[in-house]
């Protein structure tokens, strides 16, 4: 059977299992374990019998959460302001650097950082009271961050100060890796917060979010952030990249030279079967479309589930599928017609 995981917004987590997403749920570690039981709980009454959530689960000492995507804090480190609400996804509000600020811009040093400080006290604390900690934290991409710290302006900036651009994109890069090895230290298993599939199918991988790089050409791609990924890859490894958008095929080429590739996210929308053909020695995980689960029939959801699996599958590269981001809109019927279409490719 092939692999298949679903991931809910923080919306459906609020009206189905009453968790509220304020700071609270990333600061305060016992808070977070307590919704992180609720929560499989909820899963396993809904979905139990797909395989999904657990019916008595235990505490884990979560950093950071495997049932949802957040990625913030590689950017409230490096200075952003972020907004929590109860039912959302913490929101990162842009530092506003322009090409002038950008000139005097530093990367803080980690061990410096307030936000860090924060950070390590959860990971102190988990420790001591359970012996051992498993981070979830997003992995941010490079470009993500970048786009954080710039907003739109990073995306002219490319061409009028690149000199100035890249000098940022390697202090992000470098405190990535700073983060990234001291999460390794703690668990072999880092990269849930980034997708929930990576922890079934390959959780050793480090996996870097590049859900911006569908706004970039591949030509770009190659000039300015290929290097960062390489650095990525050499740092961590077994190395994976999620790319969200829908039109992954555009930068396939660029990802191919990413060395040592052994995992990538394709974007719900995308041409699978062209990726496929660039990338043959490399797992595939399948997004299947959130909003077209709301649409579309059982009969329609289990063809394209199938489509996906056959134009997307190789002899040396594995293939898995995922839906990501459900919110309160989905009801139960739909998500079971994906579940029931992932277990029919299996059989």
């Amino acid at each position: 059977m092939i692999k298949y995981d679903i991931t809910f917004h923080p919306k459906w987590w609020h009206k189905h299992a009453g968790i509220c997403f304020g700071q609270e749920f990333f600061d305060d570690p016992k808070y977070r374990i307590e919704c992180d039981v609720k929560m499989r709980k909820a899963l396993y009454e809904h979905f139990g019998a797909y395989g999904i959530g657990e019916k008595n689960p235990k505490e884990r000492p979560l950093l950071g959460s495997d049932l949802l995507a957040a990625g913030y804090l590689y950017s409230e480190i490096l200075g952003c302001k972020i907004i929590y609400q109860e039912d959302n996804s913490p929101q990162v509000v842009s530092l506003g650097l322009d090409e002038d600020s950008l000139q005097e811009f530093e990367v803080p040093k980690l061990a410096e950082s307030e936000v860090w400080k924060r950070t390590q006290k959860q990971i102190d604390y988990l420790q001591a009271a359970y012996g051992h900690v498993e981070t979830y934290i997003n992995l941010m991409g490079i470009q993500n961050i970048a786009l954080d710290l710039m907003g739109q302006e990073l995306l002219v900036s490319y061409y009028t100060a690149p000199d100035e651009v890249d000098a940022m994109l390697h202090g992000i890069t470098e405190i990535s890796v700073d983060i990234g090895k001291r999460f390794k230290q703690l668990s072999s298993d880092v990269s849930g917060g980034v997708t929930g599939i990576i922890r079934q199918v390959m959780p050793e991988c480090y996996v870097t979010s590049n859900c911006s790089v569908e706004m970039v050409s591949n030509e770009l791609y190659e000039e300015f952030l290929l290097k960062y990924d390489t650095r990525l890859s050499h740092a961590f490894g077994c190395f994976g990249i999620h790319h969200c958008g829908q039109t992954m095929e555009h930068v396939a080429e660029g990802y191919a030279k990413v060395p040592d590739l052994q995992f990538a996210e394709v974007g719900a929308g995308s041409d699978i079967q062209k990726v496929r053909e660039i990338l043959p020695h490399v797992h595939l995980n399948a997004r299947y479309s959130p909003a077209r689960i709301l649409h579309a029939s059982k009969e329609e959801i289990t063809k394209e589930v199938q489509e996906l699996v056959s134009l997307g599958k190789h002899d040396q590269g594995g293939i898995s599928v995922s839906c990501v981001g459900m919110d309160e809109q989905v009801t139960d019927a739909q998500v079971i017609n994906f579940l029931e279409a992932c277990r029919a490719v299996g059989e």
